[in-house]
């Protein structure tokens, strides 16, 4: 039901009235009356009015924003916030490991024996590549960087280039040494094994007067075996043909 304020009066009561219930009182009126009427709703019927005390109305009447009431409820069912308060940690503290270490400046355990030939302070004489200047001067092993301990540690293995070198008709006396060298270690190996059919000497494929293997119309296999044999003349050829080559050319330079 609204109710609409009524800045008059209210009306006195008589028979011309007594069906119309009175009007509500407003604050602002001073001879509004103490009760208020109790309306039931079902038979839409003015009840018997009973005198309810009215609270005294306020000196400054106040207004609020509907914006303002919802924000205060919605703030209300936030929950609270956890105030913690986290004390800052130290910079010049080192965090604690579980494993402990060693100490930064704790000196390194000299070991018993010397890495190097030359103690400390002996003068390597010989070793100065700067006009004027004075020889090197040997330091302790520590002082030296780890690889330099190590860049003498590499073996050269030999692999089939090096195997193929060495000729007995070059010119270079060292590449012809070479030859005669890897040729001495065969016989003896073969001697050593008791194979003296590898030691009579054989006439060279390029020299021999006999057919190559190979059959019009053969299996797979005498094909294969026939390439092979093919093969190894032709290097066995061109390997004489490159000395005959060196031989003359050494010959026209004397």
């Amino acid at each position: 039901m609204h109710l609409r304020p009524n800045t008059k009066p209210g009306p006195k009561t008589n028979e011309a009235t007594q069906g119309v219930p009175p009007k509500p009182p407003h604050w602002p009126n001073p001879h509004a009356p103490s009760y208020l009427p109790i309306l039931n709703f079902d038979n839409h019927q003015t009840s018997s009015l009973v005198s309810l005390p009215l609270a005294k109305p306020p000196k400054h009447s106040t207004m609020f924003c509907t914006r303002c009431i919802r924000t205060a409820a919605t703030r209300q069912r936030l929950p609270l916030i956890r105030q913690f308060s986290a004390s800052a940690q130290i910079r010049s503290a080192e965090p604690k490991l579980s494993t402990p270490l060693a100490d930064a400046g704790a000196p390194a355990k000299e070991s018993s024996i010397p890495r190097s030939i030359c103690p400390e302070g002996t003068v390597l004489t010989g070793l100065n590549y700067n006009k004027g200047g004075q020889d090197p001067v040997a330091k302790k092993d520590e002082e030296y960087p780890e690889w330099l301990w190590s860049c003498l540690d590499v073996m050269k293995t030999a692999d089939a280039a090096d195997e193929n070198a060495g000729d007995e008709f070059s010119k270079s006396k060292k590449q012809r040494k070479l030859a005669a060298k890897r040729q001495k270690a065969l016989e003896a190996k073969l001697l050593a094994e008791g194979n003296l059919a590898a030691l009579v000497p054989k006439v060279p494929i390029q020299h021999q007067s006999i057919n190559l293997p190979g059959e019009e119309g053969g299996s797979v296999f005498d094909n294969v075996a026939a390439a092979e044999k093919r093969e190894e003349l032709r290097k066995a050829m061109r390997k004489e043909r490159k000395a005959k080559i060196k031989e003359a050319n050494y010959l026209k330079s004397m």
